[in-house]
């Protein structure tokens, strides 16, 4: 027995070596990845040996002692997306996160994760914003738009709401709170108030209104917005006439209502912060950087400020160095006294969340996010945003900011969509510039209306500086077709680019190919291009041509609508999924042409998928959703991107096996803009409204000779709960997972060439600890392989 145990503990040893050679996605199967930027923090917390950092795009947390970051995300516990506000408290060792949807979430030092959704679910007429946390006394302080919400961080519930706390009752505004000498301070939309705690609060006659919003004040920004305590004193920063830090004077009789008084040398453009640490105030500004006010009321800088950039606020950590919120340069850690440069902390990722498209091109593995495009009727975005790559788990920008130089990058106008050639070379098409050709840095062509010498686009509305490129794909000989939207009569706007003879191909004109948008080739060589869901002035029918490129006798091309199948005619993608049929999505569902007659006959059709309801009738997919972005996986099953979330359908699209939003996932945005599929990695690679997300799915194709040797995780450890899966097998492999006895404990058929095992034998029950072979064949049952997998169980 002790003999076993030892070869299973070998065994073990490798397959771990095997797992780590053959990691390919740093997310388990099933689960997600965010790729949200991280370098533009507003607001930190330090909690101990983390510092937790609130993006415009992300939240996440510094490790101080490995120096690691990592995003975190409702996989992690977190139940929702945007922090507004963010506050710890040392006593209870809890950080507390407000949302923007004024949701709360309450981290505990355990690593549980509290929700308080008590004001999110409140009805509250007017806006609900949240503006600031503070705690004090073992409360959390939310200041909202509409009052000051009341958390006890022991019991973690919500305990009052004060709202119609204003003279007369009326609604305020609250920007910020501070606790002192059994008294609650608040910075108001009509001044700075002081509540007694041990008074009914709810009672707006409890509350004194010591310094009114000056009449005639700008209302573009808070003229009290920011408070803070320290030692027994409660600190403002003011703004309007004269800015400047005031502390609150307690008056000397019990009866008098004590006064504000101006610190000198405070003044600042536009207060940031205030902050408090055992050595005193801090004041965060846009243009004095990080100033610190002592017990004698002496000012001196601590963190200079840094030139052209915005610190939006900082903490003071135990040894005494600062962690600051720069708009512009992300994290940095400064420490005062010394000549060290300030260090930056910044997690790799995209530069910016915008996301118009996605290019995941297995054969390089490699994925591509274009930020610009156009909008829903075309107008253009007028940025110039970049691209973004992700190649071995790391992002690289191709942007302005990381590559100033046109001779490096040439910056061209809302990058829209992109295709790779076989040999891997990038195009990308803008919406306004064109095409370039992307070899890398300093390495590019680019092509725009007659320059080169033979460029054929045409400039929308005759504008030479707008040649919009709405879509473009690669053939198999390594040729680009080109989609440019010009809106220009009885004039193509269909090429094609042969990169090695540097030459051009116009397609012939017909009505609507001066006003197309998307385009997709098929198994046979044809072109499917469908017209753009706004057309005038010319007015072109709406639908889908498919196109014979052939150079001799090309067969006349053929026009879908409604009348030939199609839900609706306003068309969203066209895909090819692993049969070779053709997938339409549409703003009313999708569709399928899948005859074998090919499309050329005219009495074939797009037919509607069907899924059915149980009692005998049938809809079709999604018919009551625009459908705006569709992809075939390996297993040939198919995701639909809509305005409600993320489906993934059978491969005949005649059942739904997973709906994500926000609601189930980590989805930032329910608004799916572009999904595709790495079928290298079986990654789903999925942008929204808010940022780009990835999802390890269960398939993937195998290119060349099944390689048997891809199990991740391996071995499955006792406290795994996710699932296991099996990669580089023959595609659509026959899979059966036995003991070392030859029991049989799961069958199936993999999706593509991956399959996945939650480690339950036929009964549901989890397998016991052991090593397990995963034998698979094709349906020929050539191609065969046997990997092992080590379970280890509880």
């Amino acid at each position: 027995m002790l003999h076993l145990f030892r070869c299973l503990l070998g065994l073990i040893g490798l397959l771990c070596c095997a797992e780590t050679a053959w990691a390919q996605s740093t997310a388990g199967y099933g689960d997600w990845q965010l790729h949200l930027p991280t370098n533009r923090p507003l607001r930190v917390a330090d909690a101990d040996d983390r510092v937790y950092v609130a993006t415009e795009d992300a939240f996440y947390f510094l490790d101080k002692k490995l120096n690691t970051t990592q995003v975190l995300s409702r996989r992690d516990g977190l139940n929702d997306v945007g922090v507004a506000a963010l506050a710890y408290d040392s006593v209870t060792r809890q950080t507390i996160l407000a949302y923007r949807n004024t949701n709360i979430d309450i981290l505990q030092a355990n690593g549980r994760v509290r929700n308080l959704n008590d004001v999110l679910r409140k009805t509250i007429q007017g806006a609900k914003e949240v503006n600031n946390l503070s705690v004090g006394g073992g409360k959390a302080y939310l200041s909202t738009s509409f009052g000051l919400v009341v958390i006890d961080l022991v019991k973690i519930e919500v305990t009052d709401t004060y709202s119609n706390i204003g003279p007369g009752g009326t609604t305020v505004a609250v920007y910020d709170a501070a606790v002192a000498n059994g008294a609650l301070f608040a910075a108001t939309s009509v001044g700075l108030m002081r509540g007694s705690l041990s008074s009914n609060l709810l009672d707006f006659r409890s509350w004194t209104i010591y310094r009114p919003v000056p009449v005639g004040a700008p209302t573009a920004r808070p003229v009290y917005g920011t408070l803070t305590a320290y030692a027994g004193q409660v600190y403002a920063g003011v703004e309007g006439t004269g800015m400047a830090v005031y502390k609150f004077l307690p008056a000397s009789s019990p009866t008098a209502l004590g006064s504000w008084q101006a610190i000198p040398n405070t003044s600042a453009t536009q207060f940031r912060r205030l902050r408090t640490s055992s050595i005193g105030v801090f004041v965060i500004d846009d243009n004095s950087g990080v100033r610190r006010i002592d017990l004698s009321g002496a000012v001196t800088t601590v963190v200079p400020p840094t030139g052209g950039t915005s610190i939006l606020d900082a903490v003071r950590t135990r040894d005494g160095s600062f962690f600051v919120a720069n708009l512009q340069n992300g994290l940095e850690r400064v420490r005062p006294g010394t000549n060290q440069p300030a260090e930056r902390f910044v997690a790799n990722g995209p530069e910016t969340r915008l996301a118009f498209s996605i290019l995941a091109d297995a054969r390089t593995n490699k994925v591509n996010v274009f930020t610009g495009g156009y909008s829903e009727r075309y107008a253009p975005s007028g940025m110039r945003s970049g691209f973004y790559e992700f190649s071995n788990g790391q992002w690289t920008n191709f942007t302005a900011n990381a590559l100033p130089r046109a001779t490096d990058y040439p910056n061209p106008l809302s990058p829209s969509r992109g295709t790779r050639t076989p040999d891997g070379t990038l195009y990308v098409g803008s919406n306004g510039g064109g095409l370039m050709e992307w070899k890398g840095p300093g390495d590019f062509r680019l092509f725009g209306v007659g320059t080169p010498a033979g460029s054929p686009f045409i400039g929308t509305f005759g504008d030479v500086n707008r040649a919009e490129v709405t879509d473009l794909a690669a053939d198999a000989d390594g040729k680009v077709w080109v989609v440019n939207r010009h809106l220009s009569a009885n004039t193509s706007g269909l090429f094609i680019l042969d990169p090695v003879a540097n030459t051009w191909r116009t397609i012939p004109w017909v009505f609507g190919l001066e006003t197309l948008e998307r385009i997709a080739l098929d198994d046979a060589g044809y072109a499917w291009v469908s017209v753009a869901r706004k057309t005038d002035p010319t007015n072109a029918p709406l639908g889908i041509f498919v196109i014979d490129p052939a150079l001799t006798n090309p067969k006349p091309p053929r026009f879908f609508t409604t009348a030939s199948g199609l839900p609706d005619n306003q068309i969203y993608e066209l895909a090819k999924d692993r049969r070779g049929n053709m997938w339409a999505a549409t703003s009313k569902g999708v569709a399928v042409f899948n005859d074998p007659n090919g499309p050329f006959d005219p009495s074939t059709q797009f037919v509607l998928p069907l899924v059915p309801q149980g009692d005998g009738k049938a809809f079709p997919t999604l018919f009551s959703e625009a459908v705006r972005t569709l992809a075939v996986d390996g297993g040939d099953r198919k995701w639909f991107g809509t305005d409600n979330g993320l489906w993934l359908f059978s491969p005949d699209a005649d059942e739904a096996l997973f709906h994500f939003t926000t609601a189930n996932s980590p989805l930032p945005s329910n608004r799916i803009v572009d999904v595709k599929v790495n079928n290298k990695t079986g990654e789903v690679w999925v942008a929204t409204d808010a940022g780009v997300v990835a999802y390890r799915g269960s398939a993937s194709i195998t290119e060349g000779a099944p390689q048997c040797a891809k199990v991740s995780p391996n071995p499955v450890r006792p406290e795994f709960a996710g699932t296991m899966g099996i990669s580089g097998l023959a595609n659509d492999a026959l899979v059966k997972i036995t003991d070392v006895a030859g029991h049989l404990v799961y069958a199936t058929k993999a999706n593509g060439g991956t399959v996945t095992w939650n480690m339950t034998n036929p009964n549901g029950q989890r397998v016991r600890s052991g090593v397990y072979l995963v034998m698979s064949s094709d349906a020929d049952g050539k191609n065969t392989c046997v990997s092992k997998v080590a379970v280890l169980s509880k």
